[in-house]
């Protein structure tokens, strides 16, 4: 989540400012090939869209999912309370940062004001597009829309026994609400919010603190409405679930895999 509104598609509901701890994610087999019937439909996008039923497209190639995990060093590149515990600390995070930016840019794209334009020249706002998920339109940067499509047929194959419909997607957007010099995967459209009052962040601002689903103690599945089935689909494709963090960010998870790795599309 993190933002104060969804400019490119979807109305979705924000954070301005969080911290974040770091709690070590499920291992998932990695290198591990499976089939997949097609990647995701896409639809180019320029800039946010005029209209919520853009023209439809003919399914892409099909092509083949590969495991992975999310990257350890753009988790640790998170900021955490150890960050923020004395200079040295805050020091190393920071490098570890400058690290993470560097990448994202060199994957995403250059967003205005962070990293170097020389790392890569292409705007984020010309490689996202519109993608179908669980149903719904979500705007996403087009390199991980492969691994997404990947998620969802791991879902419609394991997850039957635990039903569930989404009724709001959030995703891309033009605006950092990140502070302290970091910048939100949703700038970079790689991160995705799945029903924000449904599945809250329980140790973020107002109104998500006063969820009922956030009082009392909980595990982090019981503190959402999302089935664990679907946490455990977006691991397997190098997402990051933000359930797992000091915030219970149950609604948040960000590609942080290697996006040519997402899905590979065989050679004709």
């Amino acid at each position: 989540m993190r933002s104060r509104g969804g400019p490119l598609l979807l109305v979705v509901l924000t954070l301005a400012s969080c911290r974040r701890v770091i709690v070590p994610q499920q291992k998932q087999p990695s290198g591990q090939v499976v089939p997949a019937a097609t990647t995701a439909v896409i639809e180019p996008v320029a800039s946010p869209p005029r209209s919520t039923n853009p023209e439809p497209v003919p399914d892409a190639a099909p092509s083949t999912c590969v495991r992975q995990s999310a990257q350890q060093f753009l988790i640790d590149a998170h900021l955490h309370d150890r960050a923020l515990s004395d200079t040295k600390a805050y020091s190393e995070w920071v490098t570890r940062l400058q690290r993470s930016i560097r990448y994202r840019t060199e994957q995403y794209g250059y967003y205005s004001g962070f990293g170097s334009r020389a790392w890569n020249p292409r705007p984020l706002a010309h490689q996202m597009r519109v993608a179908k998920f669980a149903g719904l339109s979500v705007v996403l940067h087009e390199r991980v829309i492969p691994a997404l499509r990947c998620v969802e047929q791991v879902i419609e194959r394991d997850c039957r026994e635990t039903p569930y419909r989404p009724r709001s997607l959030g995703g891309a957007r033009l605006t950092n609400t990140y502070f302290g010099g970091d910048v939100s995967n949703h700038v970079y459209g790689i991160a995705l919010d799945i029903d924000p009052l449904d599945n809250p962040c329980c140790n973020c601002v107002e109104p998500w603190r006063s969820n009922p689903k956030c009082r009392g103690k909980k595990s982090d599945w019981e503190r959402m409405a999302m089935p664990k089935c679907w946490v455990s689909a977006f691991e397997q494709y190098g997402f990051y679930w933000l359930g797992h963090d000091e915030l219970k960010d149950t609604m948040h998870f960000e590609f942080l895999g290697d996006p040519s790795k997402g899905a590979l599309t065989p050679a004709h």
